[in-house]
């Protein structure tokens, strides 16, 4: 699963091909356990971003985490999730959440 954020007009960053307005976020990297609990990385090749989120009860709402911090940035942003096959990272927090830890 997939987050495409949509904002309302294309912004300039430190990526190739000019000015951008959309961007597909994903997890890219293993459950991970600090002092607060589990985390994840969620980044964006195209934005060139990377920020790391709680993990949520469900991948879904993992990424949910991830679109209230991209939001407060960029309020006027509109998301929609996106079913894509999950990658290793996906798979990882599947199997992390499946056993409840």
């Amino acid at each position: 699963m997939e987050l495409e954020q949509t904002l309302p007009e294309p912004i300039t960053g430190y990526w190739d091909g000019g000015p951008k307005q959309r961007f597909r976020w994903s997890i890219v990297s293993e459950p991970i356990k600090d002092s607060k609990g589990y985390y994840v990385r969620v980044g964006s090749w195209s934005a060139n971003y990377w920020f790391t989120v709680a993990v949520g009860k469900t991948v879904k709402s993992t990424l949910a985490n991830a679109r209230r911090s991209l939001r407060a940035s960029h309020p006027n942003s509109e998301f929609k999730y996106i079913d894509t096959e999950p990658g290793y990272f996906e798979q990882q927090l599947i199997k992390h959440i499946k056993k409840g830890d």
